[in-house]
């Protein structure tokens, strides 16, 4: 369970300033309020966070149907040999890695960029 937050901290800055930080929160999908919060506890170290939790548990649905085609290909594979339905599956499972491995790709230059 979260814990409320309740207190308040004011900082004051500039215009130019308030875009930059908005501009590198919306960079990391975070709030401005997350990205400060975060930033200041990390004493200056960015923010690791560039996806949020719907994203992830998206990958990680996508990766277990991935593992299951591909369990049930190898096995026909195995009992049948390459057959076209087989082959068909394994075809489709490996792009889907392969769509997979380009979403994690791309959320790790995301995170290198912020640092």
């Amino acid at each position: 369970m979260r814990t409320p937050r309740t207190d308040h901290i004011g900082v004051r800055v500039t215009p130019k300033e308030r875009a930059a930080i908005a501009a590198r929160s919306a960079r990391c999908g975070m709030t401005p309020s997350a990205y400060v919060r975060e930033s200041a506890l990390l004493r200056g170290e960015p923010p690791v966070r560039v996806a949020g939790e719907s994203e992830l548990r998206t990958i990680h649905v996508d990766l277990k149907r991935i593992g299951n085609n591909l369990n049930q290909a190898v096995r026909a594979l195995n009992a049948r040999g390459p057959e076209p339905t087989t082959m068909t599956l394994l075809e489709h499972a490996v792009r889907k890695v392969s769509e997979a491995a380009e979403r994690l790709s791309g959320l790790l230059s995301r995170a290198s960029e912020g640092r």
